[in-house]
């Protein structure tokens, strides 16, 4: 059994350095395991050092400390995204450009940090957990929206109202594809050229091209 780490108390106004450290072990814990019931407070707490009762004075159950989890590690794929195509955006890159920029870093990600990835979209809920609107999976859906509208805006503004739905073809389709990538077992495993060239096919083919310019009167 592993033993409880011994840890410094935080000073008085450190409370928020305590919940990121529980959020920490919590994370590390689901991205081993997969599975939420091999998440416990009481792991959680020895994990960081601190007794069980402390962790509820940050989260108020195990379901808070997952969604919180998941929440914070959907949000920084979200940021990862934006600040892409902006940073596109502010060195003169066109629409198809600056969507390249957000896949290439929604790419990044799930390269960079596999666990992470993969918790993000297969952690085993527990089976009487009961369901909830608020899942945080939402915070994705509304990037790819995004992404999609501020293409669209600039490139066949009358089809804007297709947003999400061009969003949601591109997040299911990428997603595909590196599930794919990771897991065949072929030459194309692992190699991120192959990923790129995918990509690249997968965008000519769902983004639609500029509108034709209205004859001169």
């Amino acid at each position: 059994m592993k033993s409880q780490v011994k840890r410094v108390p935080n000073a008085r106004g450190e409370g928020e350095r305590l919940r990121q450290e529980i959020l920490g072990a919590a994370t590390r814990i689901l991205e081993e395991s997969g599975r939420e019931d091999a998440l416990s407070l009481r792991g959680v707490a020895r994990e960081v050092g601190i007794s069980a009762p402390s962790v509820y004075r940050h989260f108020k159950n195990k379901a808070d400390l997952v969604t919180t989890v998941l929440d914070d590690t959907y949000h920084a794929l979200a940021v990862a995204m934006s600040e892409a195509g902006e940073s596109a955006a502010a060195a003169g890159a066109g629409p198809w450009e600056r969507v390249r920029a957000t896949v290439t870093a929604y790419r990044r990600f799930a390269i960079d940090k596999p666990r992470r990835y993969r918790l993000m979209f297969s952690l085993e809920y527990e089976p009487d957990r009961p369901p909830t609107t608020d899942h945080p999976i939402g915070t994705m859906l509304q990037a790819w929206t995004d992404t999609a509208d501020a293409y669209l805006a600039e490139v066949v503004p009358g089809r804007r109202a297709e947003a999400q739905d061009l969003g949601v073809h591109l997040w299911t389709a990428l997603h595909g594809q590196l599930v794919l990538w990771h897991t065949l077992p072929s030459s194309a495993a692992g190699n991120e050229a192959i990923l790129i060239e995918l990509e690249e096919s997968l965008l000519r083919r769902l983004l639609p091209a500029p509108e034709a310019p209205s004859p001169a009167e």
